[in-house]
């Protein structure tokens, strides 16, 4: 469920394993430029998630410093003093509040997060989650129709690793930083609990926002958190068509846009479209529909 606190606060609550999360996005996801100066010291009635895009950050927690690089995902738990004392001069650092509230108040799942997060603990080279982070932003960036349940899906997705994270730590390292390895399983045992939403929400995001030149089966497993094999066999089952169909149909549907929109040449609206020859756009544009695209522009001028 989403609601506005006020035009630049959303909130958002998603249902997990017995927990209401309850999420806290300011204009989005806060965006940090490196300071002048340290910020001040304080404290927060929830927890603060910090992940870093670029660069590298030094955030103090308590007599604690923490040095967070790409990738990296800082936690800090409610009621812990913190700041962030240093940030480079290519930084970009993002962050965003959650509380975690039990269906009751002796749930073991409850119980066990809160002793993990009694200290700061820092993830190290979670490219998996970042990835999911990103597309959440992506959501809030683009604003399009039902981007709340799409952001819903990936929030469900992103906590589920997330708690795993911290689930499976060892207690005694939870003070300190520590390298988190992905298990050979992950793929696995992500697919059993991951709801069929996420993938839709994932797979339109993707073919729909991604430049497509970017677009490669490799990094649609990634943002799926599956193998190119299972990637491949959920973009059949959801749209009917291959990866490389989808991809030529996305291609295509864009180059229309392009014609209707703007007054582009042929050939630059191919290049653009992710094709290096006109010639290979012009027939894969007649092949698909039924049209060249001289013809399309021509009628839709027409209209």
């Amino acid at each position: 469920m989403f609601w506005f606190l006020e035009p630049n606060i959303i909130c958002a609550t998603t249902e997990l394993a017995g927990l209401h999360i309850q999420t806290i996005f300011s204009v989005g996801i806060m965006r940090h430029q490196p300071p002048s100066t340290p910020s001040t010291p304080h404290t927060h009635l929830n927890c603060e998630l910090f992940f870093i895009n670029q660069g590298q950050c030094t955030a103090r927690c308590g007599e604690q410093e923490y040095i967070c690089n790409r990738s990296d995902i800082l936690l800090v738990g409610d009621g812990l003093r913190h700041n962030v004392s240093r940030l480079s001069p290519d930084a970009v650092l993002y962050s965003f509040h959650f509380s975690f509230v039990p269906d009751r108040q002796d749930a073991p799942l409850y119980s066990r997060l809160r002793d993990r997060i009694s200290s700061p603990v820092l993830l190290q080279g979670q490219e998996t989650l970042l990835s999911v982070l990103n597309l959440i932003r992506q959501e809030f960036a683009l604003r399009r129709s039902m981007y709340d349940t799409a952001i819903d899906a990936l929030l469900q997705v992103f906590y589920t690793q997330l708690l795993r994270c911290l689930l499976d730590a060892p207690v005694s390292d939870l003070s300190q930083p520590f390298q988190i390895d992905p298990p050979t399983d992950l793929e696995h045992r992500l697919c059993d609990s991951v709801p069929q939403i996420f993938y839709t929400a994932i797979l339109d995001s993707f073919f729909n926002s991604l430049p497509v030149e970017e677009a490669t089966l490799s990094l649609l497993a990634l943002c799926l958190h599956l193998s190119t094999v299972q990637a491949r066999r959920v973009v059949k089952q959801y749209y009917g068509i291959s990866f490389q169909e989808k991809l030529i149909q996305t291609k295509l549907k864009k180059s229309r846009l392009l014609m209707d929109t703007t007054d582009l040449s042929l050939k630059a609206i191919a290049e653009q479209v992710g094709y290096s020859s006109y010639r290979a756009f012009f027939k894969a544009f007649a092949d698909h529909f039924g049209q060249t695209p001289s013809e399309y522009r021509r009628t839709r001028a027409k209209e």
